[in-house]
């Protein structure tokens, strides 16, 4: 009998999941609140409901009589997934687990309390007192749910948090204040099983200034030292997350003396990250491999060998594209280096200014192969040079 998943969630980020699930025999069914889900089109039967409404999606998954649910890329609502995990007792991450990691303030006092991030943070609304609020600075200020960059304050005194706070008073949401982290930034991508951390890539970023903090590349690391030095840390943190036979996805800020979690999630990460770059970096497709898991099937998160490649992302600021580099031209001058060339920047568009994630990555990305990390760097460069872009008036 074939076996049938769902999906919630069906945008952009998830039709690489649903093609595998379908190319291992499962029926997908995919569950969005958007009829135009670029997803949908994609699974072989599509719900469109509020997945934001536990009940309404109880009630349409009950109908389906699923086996099981399948991880895509997503923010907020990740907890719909973990809500019907746990109510029609299937494998992967409980509801549990998903509320705390789409709610910053009680990820961050749940890891605080077992010694795993050791900052201030507090609690900010319209109604607080942030004359009486006590916290180093630098300090962020950003919404206590939801991911990406929207909304983020990056503060240097005690009067910028005041100047930002008549901002965020208008807003109604909570926010969370929170010391700032010093280091390099990360990421990693593996999986929870039997509660034993594997990781399966972690990546080390190049991001934009503050507060926006936008990736705009990622490099497969391949420093085994590190690899066991993050390994140590994050077993801790999924322990106290309560994540266990699931997907997870972390973004992490490492200096020498420590390793910082800046937020974490039980699901693949977005932005062609998971379905692209990490397949290429380690030949483990972890889509793939979780699919397996589900169906009681063989599987393997952990990587044989990690290939020195990055992803780079078209991060152009207030500019007009004057000239559009075809593919031909970059293979021309990098050859066999160019792994992935796949641009949406069209001639006479105007690029703004690089604000969140989902501003920067419908313009497309490219990934290139080198020798060392300076060597993908000076790559990366080179095709941007390629590009003629006419400089424009500055954003507000």
């Amino acid at each position: 009998m074939m076996r049938k998943g769902i999906v919630i969630g069906a945008g952009r980020d998830a039709i690489h999941t649903i093609k595998k699930a379908r190319e291992q025999g499962i029926y997908v069914v995919a569950l969005d609140g958007n009829p135009e889900a670029e997803g949908l089109k994609y699974a072989d039967e599509g719900i469109v409901v509020d997945i934001s409404n536990l009940e309404r999606v109880r009630e349409e998954v009950k109908k389906v009589q699923p086996d099981f649910t399948i991880p895509i890329p997503i923010g907020r609502y990740l907890s719909t997934m973990g809500y019907i995990n746990d109510t029609f007792h299937f494998a992967g991450a409980s509801y549990q687990a998903t509320k705390v990691s789409t709610d910053k303030y009680t990820f961050h006092e749940i890891l605080n309390r077992e010694g795993l991030r050791n900052i201030q943070a507090c609690l900010v609304n319209k109604k607080a007192n942030v004359q009486d609020m006590s916290i180093p600075y630098p300090a962020i200020l950003k919404p206590r749910y939801g991911s990406g960059s929207r909304d983020v304050f990056f503060l240097n005194s005690k009067d910028e948090l005041i100047k930002a706070f008549q901002v965020v008073k208008e807003l109604e949401e909570d926010f969370i204040l929170e010391q700032a982290a010093e280091g390099e930034e990360y990421s990693i991508d593996g999986a929870v099983f039997d509660g034993k951390l594997q990781i399966t890539l972690l990546r080390k970023k190049i991001i934009t200034p503050l507060p926006v903090r936008q990736p705009i590349a990622s490099f497969a690391e391949k420093d085994s030292g590190l690899y066991n030095r993050v390994n140590e840390f994050m077993q801790k943190v999924v322990e106290a997350l309560q994540y266990n036979n699931c997907l997870i996805n972390a973004d992490l800020i490492i200096n020498e003396d420590e390793i910082f979690v800046i937020e974490a999630a039980p699901r693949p990460s977005g932005h062609n990250l998971h379905n692209v770059f990490v397949p290429l970096a380690t030949n483990v497709d972890i889509a793939e491999e979780y699919i397996k898991f589900l169906c009681g099937k063989t599987f393997n998160f952990v990587a044989k060998k990690i290939e020195n490649i990055e992803i780079r992302f078209f991060d152009f600021e207030n500019v007009i594209a004057k000239h559009v580099p075809a593919c031909d031209e970059i293979t021309d001058g990098l050859g066999d280096n160019l792994i992935v060339w796949n641009c949406n920047i069209k001639e006479g568009e105007y690029l703004g200014k690089v604000v969140n994630g989902h501003y920067i990555m419908g313009r497309g990305f490219f990934i290139v192969k080198g020798d060392s990390e300076q060597d993908l760097i000076q790559k990366s460069n080179w095709v941007l040079s390629q590009f003629n872009m006419e400089q424009k008036g500055v954003e507000a």
